[in-house]
Parts: C-alpha cells; structure tokens; sequence
C-alpha cells in the first residue's frame, strides 16, 4: 500500500502563488468585468540608465490618469521596451480598465489580454505549486537490503514496536539529521544574500540610476529582512522537550494553536496544522531538534509519523526511508531521542 500524506503546503508557498496569480490575472479578469475609462498620458520617460537593456532597446515607463464612474481621480503606469526615440503605439488618450471596488487595480485596455508575460508569470505559479505537490513514496525505497544492516545502525526497535517504523538505520539518521542542521544555516543565509541583488536591480529598473534614493530603501529593506531572518532563524535553531498541556482550536477552522510546557517550567505556544493538531493531545511529551521546524513525540504514535521537516502526518502502512510531500529522510526514533537528550 502506498502511505498517505496529511499536510498541506507552507503558508509562504501559497502566499508567494497567490501573488503570481493575482498579478498574472489582473490584466484577462479586467477585459472580463472590469470597468472603462479613458486615461490621459501624462508622462513618458526612460528608466534604466544610459545604456541598452535588451535587444538595444530601453525600458520606458508610460504614465497615466483617468476618473473613475464616481468621478475621482486615480492613477497607473505602465512598462515597455522601446528605441532610443520612445515607445510607439500610445496616444494622448488611451482607453483603460479598472476594477470597480478597487480603481487602483487598473491597465490600459491594449494590454489587459493575455500575452507572453502572463503566461510566465502562470508558468511560475503553476511551477511552485508542482515542485511542492505530495510526491508517492518510491516502492523500491520501502525497505535497504537486509545484508547492508549492521548490528550498530539496526532500525529503530521502538519505532517497529509500535507500528511507525522507518527504513533507514539509526547510523544513518544521525549523520543526516546533523547534516540538515548544518545545511538549514547555511542555506538560510544564502538565501538572504541572493535576495539582496535581486531586490537591487527591481528598484534600478523602476527608478531607473543608482542614487541615494535607492540605496536608502535598499537598506532599510536589508535591515527588515534580516531582522525576520535573525528571528526565523531564533525559532528555527531553538531546541526543547516540552509537555502539550492544552490546545486551542482556531475560529477559521485551519489548524490551531498548542500550548506546551518546556522542562524549565516556561510556557509556549506553536501554530500547527489541522493534521497536526489533531496528532497531539494533551500530556503528550514532545521534543524538537535544532535546525527542524517542527516537534515530535517522544513515544512514537501508532502508524503515524511526523516530518519534522516538512510538518507533515504520514501515515506508513510500511517502512518508509522518506516523506511522500517534501523527500525529506524519515529518520530513526531513537536517532533523534539521542540528539534530544543531547541538546
């Protein structure tokens, strides 16, 4: 039988897919229901600096105002690639498309169709979404060869006791586990640094020189993004064995919060999942490891398993080596008591 997973994708995945939806969107749902206006182009300028872009073509930045049905003024712009000599193709009246409830959501009817930027924009959504889908357990993976066990790195007893055995050794689950927390550092800060030439060349394409403007909202970005990363990180790295002592149901029904009692007598709270909420119960003892997101129980449940990688509640039905939803490792119960006592 193939293991179910119980889970639901991270909560940044769906914000990040939601954003390239809406901004894919914007332009076909205007054509279907939005409402028209005519706007006046009231500036056209190069942005980019001195120098070609693609194709020896400049970025030109096409700005515009139009009145609403209820008579009140709002503005837009928009983007396009052009000579030297300026962007053809707009007049000095141009017909535009806005949404009725929110008018600053608004295109100029030319460009309110489907065309190459929205279908990558879709492309990139429709990615994220496959690259993070529940993946099948490969049946080849179940269970290694018994000959490749050693008497040292047998699989964890207390695990197939109690139904939620895993299919790689204790040996192994222990020098994977250490390897995440290294690896979750390291990446976290990669990940920080890619960002900040990113967002770099975003505000030089829209203001188009390197001033003082733009290394100033460039620096307060890096000094909010690093403090949610030193706090992520805070989370992320703390290490704990604690008791569930209550849990709260939330009012929009997705998941809830538990409240736990740590050994030094302090009191924390942790969102969970609906599939997580339900596998915790009051006087269960837990534990989580450095550079993991999520606790475990101390007693392994029946059957059940959580992915202290990913947040996610398997079910195995046999011995599993990996997460049917993220591929992480399913490590040894024991692997990962030891690293708890040890913290």
């Amino acid at each position: 039988m193939t293991a179910r997973i119980q889970g639901r994708r991270p909560f940044a995945v769906w914000l990040i897919v939601l954003m390239l939806l809406g901004y894919g969107l914007l332009g076909p749902l205007l054509l279907v229901a939005g409402s028209g206006s005519m706007a006046t182009i009231t500036e056209v300028r190069r942005t980019g600096g001195a120098e070609p872009q693609w194709f020896h073509r400049y970025w030109w930045v096409v700005a515009y105002e139009f009145r609403a049905a209820d008579g009140t003024l709002h503005g837009g712009h928009t983007r396009t690639l052009a000579y030297d000599t300026g962007p053809r193709g707009y007049g000095k009246v141009e017909p535009v498309l806005y949404l009725a409830a929110a008018p600053w959501f608004n295109v100029l009817r030319k460009e309110a169709g489907v065309h190459a930027g929205t279908v990558a924009v879709l492309g990139a959504a429709l990615l994220i979404l496959w690259l993070t889908r529940a993946r099948a357990p490969q049946r080849g993976a179940a269970a290694p060869a018994a000959g490749k066990r050693t008497a040292g790195g047998r699989r964890s007893r207390a695990s197939a006791a109690s139904g939620a055995a895993t299919a790689i050794t204790a040996d192994q689950s222990r020098r994977w586990l250490l390897g995440y927390r290294r690896h979750s550092r390291l990446y976290a800060w990669l990940f920080f640094a890619a960002v900040i030439p990113v967002v770099l060349l975003v505000i030089w394409l829209e203001v188009g020189e390197l001033d003082e403007e733009v290394l100033g909202s460039l620096a307060f970005f890096i000094v909010v993004f690093l403090a949610l990363v030193v706090g992520s990180r805070r989370q992320t790295s703390a290490a704990w064995r604690a008791v569930v002592v209550d849990k709260q149901l939330s009012g929009q029904g997705a998941g809830g919060t538990l409240v736990l009692e740590l050994e030094r007598g302090e009191r924390r709270t942790l969102r969970v999942s609906s599939p997580l909420f339900d596998y915790f119960a009051p006087g269960d003892a837990v534990f989580k490891l450095d550079g993991f997101e999520w606790p475990e129980k101390w007693l392994p449940d029946e059957g059940r398993r959580v992915c202290i990688a990913c947040g996610g509640v398997i079910e195995l039905a046999e011995p599993m080596s990996a997460c049917p939803r993220c591929g992480a490792p399913l490590p040894a119960h024991e692997a990962m008591q030891a690293l708890a006592r040890s913290a």
